[in-house]
């Protein structure tokens, strides 16, 4: 099995299509198997086209902020 892991790349997306559920923006296919499954399958070598997504920090609400009350 391959150690990309298309959750946390950029170009993977999930789809509404229960038949097609997982697909690459950047090759352009939905597939029932995870992406990079499918490129190792079909070319034999390990996604070339993997970037890590960047995880946002989202700033949470301080309810110790004396602003808000």
């Amino acid at each position: 099995m391959s150690n990309v892991k298309c959750i946390k790349c950029v170009h993977y997306f999930s789809t509404y299509d229960p038949q097609r559920p997982r697909g690459c923006r950047k090759f352009g296919f939905q597939s029932a198997k995870m992406p990079s499954m499918l490129v190792k399958q079909e070319t034999g070598q390990e996604c070339i086209a993997f970037e890590e997504r960047k995880a946002s920090k989202k700033k949470g609400l301080d309810l110790n902020d004396p602003s808000l009350w």
